[in-house]
């Protein structure tokens, strides 16, 4: 049996457990089903093998609970750090039928986003240790070599970066996809005091942290429509509703005011409004003016 047919099948086993307990017999009519042209069907003893494998790829427990018979998804034991592992192999699926549909499925054009670099750059980060990158600036449009010492990992937009010391101790991001090369510099080396990572990153939108920059409290207000939208998905994980009376969407954020926030503002158009504070306000309205009295030639 094929390593992706054994994917497959656990991530119809995964789908059936987010719907619920399940038992045995269900398993084996939805895993029949799913079947076309692969063979989905197993035995209790690879199923016990597959529960391990989700496990340890997906870090969702799904266990059995002898009292009921059923099988069922454990929320308090599983973790979601892994969940675009899974989405990417429902993409996978997806790629395998789309063959079949020409001009009937249109995915997003790839481009690089240096994830090579991922497994190097989590090693360093575990073993303390320094790499050396060839890395390239896009307003410079030039290659330059640098020593940095990684202690973390960050997705934005679909991007990955690496929070790393430079060579003077200073704490800075780099864009995985526009490094060129990378190499491990054996041997630990010293770290200054990091911040609070997790509390760094929840106190803006993106990537920018400037460490004078306070923390603000920031209201919007979206049309109805625009705020079905945003209620579906999120700005920020500090996002907070003030109103919602079917007229509009009023929503409140504690976050620094950085360039990732004022172009997702802008990125609503006149569909929303800031209402609070007063320098965002300003900020917005000039961006705005400069769109509209803009002459690129």
């Amino acid at each position: 049996m094929s390593k992706l047919t054994s994917l497959y099948r656990q991530l119809e086993i995964i789908k059936l457990a987010k719907k619920g307990p399940f038992d045995w017999n269900q398993l084996e009519n939805h895993l029949e089903k799913k079947s076309g042209d692969l063979n989905l069907c197993i035995s209790k003893r690879t199923l016990n093998r597959d529960l391990k494998e989700i496990e340890q790829l997906f870090g969702l427990v799904i266990s059995f609970d002898f009292k009921s018979a059923h099988y069922q998804l454990n929320h308090e034991e599983s973790s979601e750090n892994h969940l675009e592992l899974l989405e990417s192999f429902e993409t996978i699926q997806a790629f395998g039928r789309a063959h079949k549909l020409t001009g009937k499925v249109f995915f997003e054009p790839r481009t690089a986003r240096g994830t090579e670099y991922l497994k190097p750059i989590l090693e360093a980060i575990e073993n303390q240790e320094a790499i050396q990158i060839v890395y390239e600036k896009y307003w410079l449009w030039e290659l330059e070599t640098r020593v940095l010492r990684p202690i973390a990992l960050k997705e934005y937009l679909n991007r990955w970066y690496v929070m790393a010391w430079n060579e003077k101790d200073e704490l800075h991001f780099f864009g995985l996809d526009r490094i060129k090369s990378i190499e491990s510099l054996l041997g630990k080396v010293s770290l200054p005091s990091a911040p609070d990572l997790e509390s760094r990153f929840m106190e803006t939108i993106g990537i920018i942290n400037g460490p004078t920059e306070p923390v603000e409290t920031v209201i919007l207000t979206f049309t109805e429509f625009k705020g079905r939208y945003i209620q579906s998905m999120p700005i920020h994980p500090t996002q907070q509703i003030l109103i919602n009376d079917g007229h509009i969407l009023q929503i409140s954020l504690r976050v620094k005011i950085n360039y990732e926030l004022i172009s997702v503002v802008l990125s609503h158009g006149d569909e929303v409004k800031v209402e609070y504070p007063e320098r965002l306000k300003e900020i917005v309205k000039e961006k705005a003016h400069n769109i509209y009295q803009s002459k690129i030639k």
